[in-house]
């Protein structure tokens, strides 16, 4: 596995954990637990989608 799949993978599970932390945090009640799970899951995303197309611009 090459070190970008790797970070991608990475970038997946955390989130796919930030989007399962929103489900739970809706069940609970905890509206920070949400704001947080919100907040982490776009920042994971944003990063993803700028190292995608970073590689795709340097190939």
């Amino acid at each position: 596995m090459k070190k970008e799949q790797l970070t991608f993978l990475l970038l997946a599970f955390v989130t796919t954990f930030s989007i399962v932390g929103v489900g739970i945090s809706i069940s609970l009640g905890s509206i920070l637990v949400f704001s947080l799970s919100i907040l982490a899951a776009t920042i994971c995303c944003g990063v993803g989608f700028s190292l995608r197309k970073k590689l795709a611009s340097d190939k």
